[in-house]
């Protein structure tokens, strides 16, 4: 190799990333992104969009005593759990209900289910529901949230021992925060004159205090987990 070659270096070799070449990969990768967002269909934007009053939507739901037991639940995982737990649990299904509805009935019965009692209806009241689907508003497909039921005047109630053992307590063993399955009324303005047995739904209620009269039960939840499970754009 003489001293002219060899001082001169090597020819790189040309782009073969030609401004048309570029251009036909942008249209196909843009191609492949279209098909892949119209096979998902529009579900996917329900995720980016908050809910909002008049929605349908699809709830998980999580109510807890006041003491932080969860007490009915949609989710079989917490009912399990806390089942294994020597608490009184209640399984039911997803709540379906619109945003920022109101329910009609001061009573909703919730079918449910307990490894113990087995099958029942449980009762949740309006105030409780009505606060579930308010607070859904502005939530996004997917997201959780903690709520608080706001507190309700006669949710607690003193009873005489004999009432107590009657509902299916034992006074002379109860202890504060022993749990107690309650009774209400389906259809409470059903008159006796009409000959309709009533039905009765149930619900969790715990010992807050024992004198040597009585005892005090309380019913209410102030605290619940809900998860928009799915929405429905009105």
């Amino acid at each position: 190799m003489n001293a002219r070659e060899k001082g001169k270096g090597k020819k790189k070799p040309a782009s073969r990333w030609t401004a048309k070449k570029i251009g036909i990969i942008i249209i196909g990768v843009g191609f492949a992104v279209i098909m892949v967002v119209s096979s998902l269909g529009m579900g996917w934007l329900m995720h980016l969009n908050p809910a909002t009053s008049g929605d349908g939507a699809v709830v998980g739901v999580t109510l807890y005593d006041g003491m932080d037991r969860p007490v009915l639940t949609t989710s079989h995982r917490t009912f399990n759990t806390t089942f294994d737990a020597g608490d009184m649990i209640w399984l039911c299904g997803q709540f379906a209900m619109r945003v920022n509805g109101t329910s009609q009935n001061e009573l909703i019965p919730v079918p449910v289910y307990n490894y113990y009692y087995g099958e029942a209806k449980y009762a949740l009241f309006s105030p409780e529901w009505d606060t579930i689907s308010r607070e859904l508003q502005g939530m996004k497909q997917g997201e959780t949230r903690k709520i608080y039921f706001p507190a309700i005047q006669g949710f607690e109630r003193d009873m005489t021992a004999e009432e107590f053992d009657g509902i299916g307590g034992n006074y002379s063993t109860a202890t504060t925060g022993q749990q107690i399955v309650l009774a209400f009324a389906e259809n409470p303005t059903i008159s006796l004159e009409e000959n309709v047995t009533p039905s009765y739904v149930i619900r969790t209620g715990y010992v807050t205090g024992k004198t040597t009269e009585g005892v005090r039960v309380n019913y209410a939840y102030p605290v619940a987990e809900i998860s928009l499970i799915q929405v429905t754009k009105a």
